[in-house]
């Protein structure tokens, strides 16, 4: 039986008034901005025959949830009774409860529910499982209630009116957000076996000993060859102090990474494009940085670079990954570097304790990397505790405001200059002037090491310090 036969069969029974209804969303935040005059039509934007069938198969078929859990969200249902019932189902298979008629409807009488759609609960809930329906219907059901979602977030988007007074970009991100989420339907086969790994393996070995770098080129010769560069898919953390020189070092990063035809990306919280501009200009032109801003000569030198900038301060993470996605594809996308972490913003009106909110910027970064396959590069403020130490050295403990930070990278880097920490020369009475140190203190399937860097301050460039015998 097909959505069509569905649609017009005799045992369904929908009491709800279409034009009664107004779209529910994975929250009363979806609905709240709708315009009720939108013409959302049955069986083009939602279809209740479909909905009440998903539902009526998770009674008949409890082990079939898993199904649905992994293909819907709470958008995806138009009916607030066949919502309701969805949202029961869900809480119970989250708790390990039954997925049947009766634990449903005990479920829904805990949360006060007495009533669906002007029938006692027991009765709707049964009503419900006596639609017989194929379980092998489900997965095609549930993307065809994900499209549904779609077309109503899409009319939602073209037909909804700014008031003048909310945020913007908060209000056509939560949209956006509605949109990906309906569309980016997922397999119900999700499992990688045994076989398809060994020939990804393969494929990547075949590819290291061709020379093939799988991951973006740093200029920091130990760094690329032991390590393989800057992997799609990780979360890299480059953590100093302030005035150390991470965003120079970022800076230099991203410039090598444009001559090598790579895509690259550079969100500032705290610098203009101008400014990031400059110094990528200086190291290229090997001019002071001071220089550069009094007389730009060949400012356009770099111009045919695939480099690209974001400097708005006042950009959340949700805008940095909505952008980033924009920008892959338009334009391609290959590395992302947001300076710095602890300047992004979650949300624009959030009110959650700060660390809580770094943790979650982390975790959106690393999100953005995995779901964009490609290397994001987030810089980070460290703590005052490695001044109180001996040697000045920065250690991991020293990321700021989050220990979740470290738990979600896939590599963090601490760049460290003794001359910043106020230790002038070493041991051997050489200056620290240009010397600094990369410490490495974790990298996924990689090797934590420390790296020495000669670092030139009028230019703002850190070199590979053993190509100079240093």
């Amino acid at each position: 039986m097909d959505g069509k036969t569905l649609a017009n069969s005799k045992t369904t029974n929908t009491r709800t008034n279409p034009q009664e209804i107004s779209p529910v969303g994975r929250n009363d935040e979806n609905t709240k901005h709708h315009n009720m005059n939108t013409p959302i039509q049955p069986y083009l934007h939602y279809n209740p025959d479909i909905e009440r069938g998903v539902l009526g198969i998770c009674i008949l078929h409890p082990h079939s949830f898993s199904t649905v859990y992994h293909l819907l969200s709470e958008g995806c249902f138009h009916q607030a009774e066949h919502l309701t019932v969805y949202k029961a189902m869900h809480h119970n298979w989250q708790q390990g409860a039954e997925v049947d008629a009766l634990s449903i409807t005990a479920q829904l009488y805990t949360q006060g529910v007495l009533t669906l759609d002007g029938v006692p609960t027991a009765l709707y809930v049964t009503e419900l499982a006596e639609e017989k329906h194929l379980a092998s219907h489900l997965p095609n059901w549930c993307t065809l209630l994900r499209d549904l979602a779609a077309r109503r977030m899409m009319l939602q988007l073209t037909a909804t009116p700014y008031n003048g007074t909310d945020d913007i970009s908060t209000t056509a991100q939560q949209l956006q957000d509605g949109i990906r989420e309906a569309l980016s339907i997922r397999n119900v086969n999700t499992w990688i076996n045994a076989g398809t790994a060994a020939q990804r393996l393969e494929q990547q070995v075949q590819a290291a000993a061709e020379g093939k770098q799988q991951g973006i080129a740093t200029t920091i010769r130990a760094l690329d060859e032991l390590n393989g560069g800057l992997q799609p898919g990780h979360l890299i953390v480059l953590g100093a102090r302030p005035a150390v020189g991470k965003s120079a070092l970022a800076a230099t990063i991203a410039l090598h990474a444009a001559r090598q035809g790579h895509h690259t990306a550079l969100v500032s919280m705290e610098m203009t494009s101008a400014e990031i501009y400059a110094r990528m200009l200086a190291q290229e032109k090997n001019m002071s940085f001071s220089m550069v801003m009094k007389s730009p000569r060949n400012a356009d030198a770099l111009a045919h670079l695939p480099i690209f900038f974001a400097d708005d301060p006042q950009l959340t993470v949700h805008d940095i990954r909505s952008r980033a996605e924009q920008l892959q594809q338009s334009h391609g996308l290959h590395l992302l570097i947001v300076d710095y972490l602890q300047l992004i913003q979650e949300h624009a009106d959030s009110k959650r304790p700060r660390e809580q909110q770094i943790a979650a910027i982390s975790r959106a970064l690393k999100i953005t990397a995995m779901t964009l396959n490609i290397p994001v590069l987030a810089l980070s403020q460290l703590n005052r505790e490695s001044e109180h130490r001996h040697n000045k050295r920065p250690t991991l403990a020293d990321l700021r405001e989050s220990g979740a930070i470290e738990q979600d990278a896939d590599a963090v880097m601490l760049l460290h200059r003794d001359w910043q920490a106020g230790i002038r020369t070493t041991d051997d009475g050489r200056s620290t002037e240009d010397q600094a140190q990369l410490i490495i203190c974790k990298w996924r399937n990689g090797q934590t090491m420390e790296i020495p860097l000669r670092f030139t301050g009028p230019t703002m460039r850190f070199e590979d310090a053993e190509r100079d015998g240093y």
